[in-house]
């Protein structure tokens, strides 16, 4: 009998451990930004150098994750041909900046191979897409500025929707939709963690994407080599 009550209050012991090992645990989303064909493609402008560098260790991090319960949310470029962002749409050469912004080479056009996924990641631990909006005269690069096509939901609502607390960003563009990603995340009261070993800069001017890291670290992302 004094056994039997022993066990059973070790097994309390381990229930309440458990429990509030979960209580504490805060739910987590890898943010995966624009893994798309059109930036990967050597010889087209808008190619990011060494990307191929960085894909083991993202799908290491989705692995990471998911075995914490956490969320995986990929955003993708959706653009109709004739997209405000890019410089052919006003007869412009591209990297012209027009209305205080780059106009960029036209790329990840909807429906288009150039849009699609790159080869070679854990596509299947995919938990929810968001796309970028897909009118002609509506821009963001960040990713807060999208939505899901299925649910037309936005990415906020999505992660609230599973009382998420912690962001991982991954992918590019350093300077670009990482940074407006990470701005928006730390102005919706979000933690967020930046992953160097996960993101790549275009650098159209040397050293922009150290000088975006620095910003987001002065932001209060938590900024891992």
């Amino acid at each position: 009998m004094e056994k039997y009550l022993f066990f059973l209050k070790i097994n309390k012991c381990k229930l309440y451990i458990l429990f509030f090992h979960f209580k504490i645990m805060k739910k987590e989303a890898l943010i995966i930004v624009d893994y798309q064909n059109d930036f990967a493609h050597p010889e087209w402008s808008l190619y990011v150098q060494w990307w191929e560098t960085i894909l083991p260790f993202i799908n290491n991090l989705i692995q990471e994750v998911k075995s914490r319960s956490g969320i995986i949310i990929t955003s993708q470029d959706w653009h109709p041909e004739n997209h405000i962002s890019f410089a052919s749409t006003f007869w412009l050469d591209d990297f012209t900046p027009k209305d205080w912004e780059i106009k960029w080479p036209k790329h990840c056009v909807e429906n288009t191979w150039w849009a699609e996924f790159l080869d070679g990641f854990h596509s299947h631990w995919i938990d929810r897409k968001v796309l970028k909006w897909n009118k002609q005269d509506i821009d963001s690069y960040s990713s807060f500025g999208w939505i899901e096509k299925a649910t037309w939901s936005t990415l906020d609502t999505i992660l609230k929707s599973y009382n998420t607390q912690v962001l991982h960003i991954v992918w590019l563009a350093t300077e670009y939709c990482d940074y407006t990603t990470v701005e928006d995340a730390i102005k919706l009261w979000y933690e967020v963690i930046v992953h160097t070993r996960g993101i790549k800069a275009v650098n159209v001017n040397p050293h922009d994407g150290i000088i975006a890291i620095s910003k987001m670290n002065q932001m209060g992302a938590k900024i891992l080599p």
